[in-house]
């Protein structure tokens, strides 16, 4: 029998740097008049007059002002008005200055916000986006009918294979992933960039909490370099008002799918805020099996799985959403997105907070975490398989106490379900 496993965060897209920069940039400019006097005049007169305050924080072509931009090579005309006519007291002279607009003087710092969901590096520029994240997903099931087989061919009262009746066991499904992930991209021009993805993950999965007594605890562990990407990503709109990028990548998942992920988003600038909306198709094609769920390998060569599908060569998933990304100042900033995906077995509504740092140009630091809201996975009725080596046969008459095979395979229902994951994100422009 074949046997295929995708869990939790296998069927997820693989984040990666977004399409465009998102700029700070902090001016300060003076207005300055001077009054000048005549050589040799017994009085002198002078004012400085500063124009100050009265902006707005903007974004201009994705660029943040804190502040009126600095006009640096623009020089006013001379001006001379009546009320700049000084009288000394002696000799009786009039004395005409003028007020004169020396060139605006700028310090200027500029940032680009590296974790933005429409940045990407520039031409010539490269990018790196190290991920390090934890998730778990948990559903509690019950099995509803099942029935047990003698498979041992070998043994001498071996029995043709005949069923007995298994059901009403209860028990709790745990899977946990820890991810290193890598995304190295490199801008082929403004506005295209090469991305190049890889991962190494430890998945662990564990069945127990058994309503039977007596009964153990199943574990599993798969763990290595088992993930890798390439793809483009392309800005293709990008003004005062308006970002829109599109992606797409290939993924290898190691002796187990070949997919392919699209990506767009649309955003739209308020001021030091995107509103955006996006969307994802991801497609893959399983390489190794034809069905996928959770999965315990034994180490004496048995297994146990909860399915989620069966007879299957292509699973393929949707996710729409909307998000938000804000600078609250030139250090900090604040993002969100909330998705509905359909996940080929089940649909979900998933929501995702980011609070990040960035100290310099060209580092940052990102804390992000995700949790379902809602899930239809709950109440839906699967099938469930066990092969047994060595199995304890007491109990069940019809069947050779001495078999050292037996197959197990019925329905299961699924009475709740829960995801979340936390992860930190270390981003770098150079």
């Amino acid at each position: 029998m074949k046997k295929y496993m995708l869990v939790l965060a296998m069927l997820g897209i693989m984040p990666v740097m977004g399409a465009n920069g998102y700029e700070y940039t902090d001016d300060s400019a003076q207005y300055v008049v001077t009054r000048q006097s005549k050589s040799g005049s017994y009085k002198k007169t002078s004012n400085v007059r500063k124009k100050t305050g009265g902006y707005h924080n903007t974004i201009t072509n994705n660029f943040y002002y804190n502040g009126q931009p600095a006009q640096m090579h623009k020089r006013a005309p001379l001006e001379y008005n009546e009320e700049d006519i000084v009288v000394y007291d002696e000799p009786v002279e009039q004395k005409r200055v003028v007020r004169e607009t020396r060139p605006a003087r700028s310090s200027q710092e500029r940032r680009y916000f590296l974790a933005h969901p429409f940045f990407q590096p520039l031409k010539g520029k490269f990018g790196s986006v190290t991920d390090l994240s934890y998730a778990k997903n948990s559903f509690k099931f019950d099995i509803i009918d099942a029935h047990i087989e003698d498979k041992d061919t070998t043994n001498s009262g071996f029995l043709n294979p005949s069923a007995d009746g298994v059901g009403g066991v209860g028990g709790k499904s745990k899977t946990s992933q820890l991810v290193v992930k890598e995304d190295l991209s490199f801008g082929l021009s403004d506005d295209l960039a090469l991305i190049l993805m890889a991962q190494y993950d430890k998945t662990k999965v564990k069945m127990g909490e058994w309503s039977a007594p007596n009964e153990p605890e199943e574990q599993g562990n798969i763990s290595g370099l088992n993930v890798f990407g390439i793809g483009l990503q392309n800005r293709f709109l990008d003004n005062d008002k308006w970002i829109a990028m599109f992606s797409g990548f290939f993924q290898h998942q190691k002796d187990t799918a070949n997919s392919f992920v699209f990506d767009t988003k649309v955003g739209y600038k308020i001021d030091r805020t995107t509103l955006y909306g996006l969307a994802r198709f991801g497609y893959s094609n399983l390489i190794n099996g034809d069905m996928y769920g959770a999965l315990v390998n034994e180490t004496d060569g048995g297994w146990i799985m909860l399915s989620y599908k069966q007879d299957v060569k292509d699973v393929i998933y949707v996710e729409g959403g909307m998000g938000a990304f804000s600078v609250l100042n030139k250090y900090t900033y604040l993002g969100g997105e909330l998705v509905y995906g359909y996940y080929d077995w089940h649909n979900q509504l998933n929501i995702k907070g980011t609070l990040g740092f960035q100290p310099s140009e060209s580092f940052a630091l990102s804390l992000y975490g995700s949790v379902s809201l809602y899930d239809s996975a709950k109440g839906k009725t699967k099938q469930y398989m066990q092969y047994d080596v060595n199995p304890d046969l007491s109990n069940f008459p019809t069947l050779n106490p001495t078999s050292r095979l037996a197959y197990t395979t019925g329905d299961y229902k699924i009475n709740s379900y829960n995801e979340w994951k936390i992860g930190v994100q270390a981003i770098l422009y150079f």
